[in-house]
């Protein structure tokens, strides 16, 4: 054992900012993974004007299928030749899973660069070479197919440290009873960079060509780096102008004692054979299969099926990640209300978040399947389905931090692996069905189906084994009589400006 640094003692007259410190970390990483789910979705809508289609209102030039719903404007002689490149559907299920091939690499080796050299520079560097790469996707999609893949497998490589780096980062600057209200405020920016890039791909497709979408994300993610790199840093500890009444606070009540076992070895084995991790992973893979489903497709349901313009299709796409970013923090600052005063448990408030954060919106895919050519309730029902998966970010997205704040970036690792194998299966198994010779109404009523079915089972699995309070080998790296009792946070500490 070893005894870190007393804390400082918080001295009285001190000034106290008008943001605590802490938020401006949020905030930062907030903006970080706004640029990051830009770069990743943009290929989205962009797919979408540089497919050639062959017809008035924008559909490829693949028939594939026999259901297909009424064009309101479709006139007989109209004949429009759009995009430049020739993807079938499986081709472009490949073009928007490759994301993933290279994702799914990096996130333990995220979590252990984080834990080892800090949280700061895997985060900004995630964001900076995903952004240069962006630059690099018309000069590689004119040259090759494989090219363009490769590039978005990099793109993939590179951000997949991102969210292990960055739950470290929480478990250094967020005090226990934020922890849920400081998560759901910086991970509300991969709606807020999704509906951003939704709502001006579209736009800047028709008006300056889809070259420019990847030319406009990438320069953005060049300029947040400046900021990042000179304003963030990896914990209270390292702030050079924090207030010593804050510094105080945050390691006080971040569920970190300040003696502990000097740099813990990870207990690999307890982790893996550890219940609550399982409900973790299982409920972060359900919770991205219907999730990444949307996200990749749903651009593309809105232009075969309901035949909505490319302006049209941003806009709508958006919708629903619009309503997401706006739950997020709402949902985070209900959870958190709930643990301060004691209406339910830690463990009580992640399984009732989780569960609601799932069936629901399992409820309006199934429906969608059922709606048919009805536009309007299509829309409302996957607006509905995606901003009521908000409730599962106050679940099994914050949980890692709960159970093990000393390794939450390294269960973060081991889930968010398991759960990148939807973003690399969910857009193949799309292409399969829509590619089928099954009426288009009828393929994507399967898609559907299989999302709910895989939201259902997971949901159930986490309600099960979930915990919310610390594992044994987490405690085991803390002294039990120095374990502080986070009922007693200093006085000062009550200041909401802290």
């Amino acid at each position: 054992m070893e005894i870190e640094d007393a804390m400082p003692v918080p001295r009285s007259d001190e000034k106290r900012p008008w943001i605590p410190v802490r938020y401006l970390m949020v905030i930062l990483a907030f903006f970080g993974f706004c640029n990051l789910y830009a770069l990743r979705v943009n290929m989205s809508i962009a797919i979408v004007s540089m497919v050639i289609t062959n017809s008035s209102n924008g559909e490829s030039h693949e028939n594939t299928g026999q259901d297909v719903c009424p064009h309101p404007n479709k006139s007989s002689s109209s004949h429009v030749v759009t995009g430049e490149f020739v993807w079938d559907s499986q081709t472009q299920g490949i073009i928007l899973g490759s994301f993933f091939y290279g994702y799914i690499f990096t996130q333990l080796a995220g979590a252990e660069i984080a834990k080892r050299y800090g949280p700061k520079h895997p985060f900004g560097f995630s964001v900076l070479i995903s952004g240069l790469l962006a630059l690099l996707i018309p000069t590689a999609a004119r040259w090759s197919t494989g090219a363009l893949i490769t590039i978005r497998t990099l793109q993939g490589f590179f951000q997949g440290v991102c969210f292990p780096s960055m739950h470290s980062f929480l478990g250094n600057w967020a005090p226990t009873l934020e922890r849920t209200k400081m998560a759901t405020i910086a991970y509300s920016g991969t709606q807020t960079g999704t509906v951003i890039s939704l709502l001006l791909s579209g736009w800047i497709a028709e008006w300056a060509g889809w070259e420019w979408i990847f030319y406009t994300f990438g320069a953005c993610a060049c300029v947040w780096y400046l900021f990042w790199v000179f304003l963030a840093f990896d914990s209270p500890e390292r702030h050079p102008s924090i207030s010593q009444v804050e510094r105080a606070y945050i390691v006080g009540a971040s569920g970190k004692s300040k003696v502990v076992v000097a740099n813990p070895s990870v207990p690999w084995r307890k982790i893996f054979l550890s219940l609550p991790v399982w409900a973790i992973c299982v409920a972060h893979f359900g919770n991205n299969w219907g999730f990444y489903t949307l996200l990749t497709n749903l651009s593309t349901y809105f232009s075969t099926i309901l035949h909505f313009s490319l302006k049209e299709n941003g806009f709508l796409s958006a919708l629903p990640y619009l309503a997401m970013a706006v739950f997020m923090p709402i949902c985070g600052y209900f959870a958190d209300s709930l643990r301060s005063f004691r209406v339910l448990s830690t463990t009580g408030v992640r399984k009732v978040f989780h569960v609601t954060g799932q069936l629901l919106p399992a409820v309006c895919l199934v429906s969608v399947g059922y709606v048919g050519c009805n536009s309007s309730l299509a829309v409302a029902l996957l607006v509905l389905a995606v901003a009521s998966s908000a409730f599962a970010q106050s679940g099994y997205q914050v949980n890692h931090v709960d159970i093990s704040p000393n390794f939450a970036g390294i269960l973060m690792g081991i889930s968010n692996t398991l759960a990148t194998v939807p973003g690399i299966v969910g857009p193949y198994v799309v292409g399969l069905i829509t590619s089928s010779s099954l009426g288009q109404l009828e393929q994507w009523r399967l898609v559907f189906f299989i999302s709910a079915g895989v939201y259902v089972v997971t949901a159930i699995f986490y309600a099960i084994f979930a915990s919310g309070e610390l594992e044994s080998w987490e405690r085991k790296t803390v002294r039990d009589d120095v374990e502080e009792d986070r009922e007693t946070l200093p006085v000062y500490s009550k200041d909401p400006r802290i």
